[in-house]
Parts: structure tokens; sequence; C-alpha cells
């Protein structure tokens, strides 16, 4: 288990890295300051890592050492960086931009112990249930990713077929504004 302060809670977690020895201003047993031994932990029911004082670990009890993992690890299904092994910045900062405080849906395909997922965006009303296409297809048609199911062209001809609509709604508004502006006078 690890101390977290920022959340002022002890949560489980795994050591998966000694760091080496440092000064800890924070030291939960009252000194001002103390060496110790720096270590990476992976928190289990969260998924990400965090740094801690050895100091703020202790071992995991029986009662919460049998509760299943409420952390799942995933990969998006379907999809490869362009470069092949690496996410670009873009590629990542374009997939935040997308998932921030928005709601997804998830088709999950477990393979062995790895989960693929396939996402989609909420569409309409909050709550309607409804989705768009999987954040899969819009990566790839931005051109951050490699969709490993689907042919370039069959990419393409869909981004052609979607600024064609987009071009034909333009020309309609265009035409109602300017039936709206000559019955105005």
């Amino acid at each position: 288990m690890g101390w977290f302060p920022e959340q002022k809670r002890w949560c489980r977690a795994e050591v998966i890295k000694i760091c080496g020895v440092s000064t800890d201003n924070k030291a939960t047993d009252g000194h001002r300051s103390e060496t110790s031994i720096k270590v990476e932990v992976k928190r289990l029911d969260y998924g990400d890592t965090a740094y801690l004082s050895l100091l703020n670990t202790k071992e995991l009890t029986p009662e919460w050492a049998v509760l299943p993992l409420q952390a799942l690890q995933v990969s998006l299904a379907n999809v490869k960086p362009v470069n092949g092994t690496d996410w670009s910045e873009e590629a990542v900062g374009w997939f935040k931009a997308m998932v921030h405080n928005r709601t997804l849906y998830a088709r999950m395909y477990p393979q062995d112990a790895r989960v693929a997922v396939e996402l989609f965006l909420e569409k309409g009303k909050l709550g309607a249930m409804r989705r768009g296409p999987p954040l899969s297809l819009r990566l790839a048609q931005n051109g951050h990713a490699i969709h490993t199911k689907l042919k370039d062209s069959q990419i393409m001809k869909r981004s052609a077929a979607q600024l064609k609509t987009h071009k034909q709604g333009s020309e309609w508004e265009k035409y109602l504004i300017s039936c709206y502006i000559q019955n105005k006078k």
C-alpha cells in the first residue's frame, strides 16, 4: 500500500522500481528532513504511477489483497501509431482533447491477458445513448494513426464524402441566407 499525500489516502499499490536515495522533506513520522529510498509505484485500482518514499509504503493486508482490481489496462482497437511504435504528441493531444470531460462508450475485445477497446463519443443530448464513429477511425482520418482494419482508400473516401456533405450544407446555408435577405427588402 502507498500513502498518497495529494489525495490524503492509502491506496493499493505495487512497487515497480527502486529509484534511488533522496532527501524527503515530507516524511510521515514528523521529522523535518530524512534520507529515504524513492520508489516508483503503480496504483492497482487506478492504473497510474507515482514516486513515493519507501517510508510511505506498507505491506498490503490480506483483506485488501483479495479484492479484485478496479483498473484495467487497455489499448485502442484497430489502430497503431503512424510510425509503428510511438504515439506522436499531436496524436496524444488530439485524443485527450476529444475525450476530456466527455461521455464515452466502449466496446471491449478481450485478447488473452490484453483487452482492446473501441471507443465512441456520445452523440446528441447527454444520456441519449447515441454514438458517433469510433475514435480509432477518426484518429486515422485526422492523420494521427494507421487503421488496421480499413484500407487508406476507404478512410479517404469517407473523409471525402464527409467534406462533400459539409460543402453541400454550407451552400444550402448560403442559399437560405440569400433568400432571407431578399424577403426582408
